[in-house]
């Protein structure tokens, strides 16, 4: 992918699947806002705007773009069309039924759009298909209008069938690893089973954290002091090398912590607690770069990520307050518990368009200066939950054999992100913390904004209907008290709603 020559643009190549916005110029404010939609929702989008240069052939990268790398044909109409005699928006059509003939008769690869109440092109798709009665369409004006984005979001993901994004290689290749009867997990697995061999259980973690939290307080590795000043791309690039240097010092913990959040029994608590506590003090740095000192929490938050979704997987809900909601850390005048201090939203602090660099990333879309300039100016929308995004395609294979499809997968992915902004909700009520718990929210907040019961209400609902019975509490989670669950999952519920009110 290549910028033009001084500039902050960017251009793709046809590496990934894109969804491609076939409209008129009159239109264009719509299709911006709608592009901002798409983009958050994780799906790149091709419109001409942005991907025709000065030079280009029109045709041959129109036919390149319809034919080699649309994951949805995506045709956007309104009353303006009809008083235009010529268009090349007709020409686009063309080519998109043309390559529709091409397709199974079931296929959902093109999608049409009203801006107002309009009529639709009468488009011949061949075998007496038209694009006006044949193609059911979406209205994207009046009352219904954040509805039905939903549902478009929704048909995009159906069409998609596939988590996005590509997982790390040293993640796959960790779970690879753990699979060969060679591997530690083996010795691990017995610990784990036998009640009697504790001490020889904290060694292991012992030993097993100890290198890296030494290369995590490399302040020459992670410096956490330096200039202030504007982020350019250079200062981008260092931050997303940062980010994967982070993730290649703990990949050796994955698996052995997948497998105590899983099967970690009560006498495995404390030790858990005490590896955990180790990251999240290394993590806590009260003084230097704010850019610094926000990515620095990085590490210990994938370790409660892993445990989460470990622990969510065999509703071992123990382990999840072991490894997260008893983790306290010290801070320059008190102690504070480290998931209210830290959270997915915090980690590219106030520039939150650094996050969507990995997520660039993990689509294989090369991180160059037109895609950060781009980004930093707001031309590419950035993701409304990057680190959220990353960490769930970054997790995809470690969990691969827990869950049976991507949809179990996602479902239990928002469970946990719901369940660690509930913790961190409960810790601020119960210390009375200035601190902001808004560090967290993850990816469910805009997954199931338009849902009529969204996951987190859901919770909120199952663990009033359970009462003491609630699994969580069972396993220590908000002290075992209906009341605090109750009143953290409301803060939650709220948070969601208030943040989708935000983004409309």
């Amino acid at each position: 992918m290549v910028g033009a020559p001084g500039s902050t643009g960017y251009r793709f190549t046809m590496t990934t699947k894109h969804v491609f916005l076939s409209y008129i110029r009159e239109d264009s404010a719509q299709v911006d806002k709608l592009q901002r939609v798409l983009e958050a929702a994780d799906f790149s989008v091709w419109r001409d705007t942005a991907n025709l240069w000065p030079g280009d052939d029109w045709q041959q990268k129109i036919r390149q773009a319809i034919q080699g790398g649309t994951l949805v044909f995506l045709a956007c109409f309104s009353s303006a069309l009809k008083a235009r005699d010529t268009s090349y928006q007709f020409a686009e059509l063309m080519l998109a039924a043309d390559e529709y003939r091409l397709r199974p008769l079931d296929t959902s690869w093109l999608m049409t759009i009203r801006f107002d109440e309009c009529e639709i092109p009468s488009v011949d798709l061949g075998g007496g298909r038209f694009l006006d009665r044949t193609i059911h369409r979406l209205d994207l004006f009046g009352e219904h209008e954040s509805a039905q984005q939903a549902r478009l979001i929704t048909a995009l993901h159906r069409v998609m069938q596939t988590s996005p994004g590509s997982p790390s290689g040293n993640v796959l290749a960790a779970v690879a690893a753990s699979k060969r009867a060679d591997t530690s997990l083996d010795h691990l697995r017995d610990l784990i089973r036998n009640p009697n061999l504790v001490m020889n259980y904290d060694a292991y973690l012992s030993s097993l954290r100890r290198p890296a939290l030494r290369d995590l307080a490399d302040r020459e590795r992670f410096p956490i002091s330096g200039p202030s000043g504007q982020i350019d791309a250079e200062i981008a690039k260092a931050w997303l090398a940062r980010i994967l240097d982070y993730e290649d010092i703990v990949v050796d913990l994955l698996e052995p912590l997948k497998l105590i959040g899983e099967y970690g029994q009560t006498q495995h608590h404390d030790e858990l607690t005490r590896t955990m506590r180790a990251f999240a003090q290394e993590c806590t740095q009260s003084a230097g770069l704010d850019l610094f000192r926000s990515a620095h929490q990085y590490p210990a938050l994938l370790l409660s990520y892993v445990l989460g979704l470990a622990a969510v997987s065999k509703s071992n809900y123990g382990m999840l307050r072991a490894g997260v909601a008893d983790v306290v850390v010290r801070t320059l005048n008190s102690q504070a518990p480290f998931i209210l201090m830290s959270g997915a939203g915090r980690i590219p602090g106030n520039w939150n368009w650094l996050g969507s660099l990995l997520c660039k990333r993990d689509e294989n879309i090369p991180v160059d200066d037109g895609l950060i300039g781009s980004l930093a100016s707001g031309r590419i929308g950035a993701r409304y939950t990057p680190i959220s995004d990353h960490l769930y395609t970054l997790l995809a294979p470690l969990f691969a054999d827990q869950f049976v499809s991507d949809e179990d997968y996602a479902d239990a992915y928002d469970r946990v992100e719901i369940l660690l902004d509930a913790i961190a909700a409960d810790a601020k009520q119960q210390s009375g913390s200035y601190v902001s718990a808004r560090g967290g929210y993850g990816r469910y907040t805009w997954r199931h904004e338009h849902a009529e019961i969204p996951p987190e209400r859901r919770m909120l609902d199952e663990a009033q209907a359970a009462g003491a019975g609630w699994t969580p509490l069972l396993g220590g989670l908000f002290g075992g008290d209906t009341n605090r669950a109750v009143a953290a999952l409301t803060v939650v519920v709220e948070n969601a709603r208030s943040l989708s009110f935000g983004r409309h």
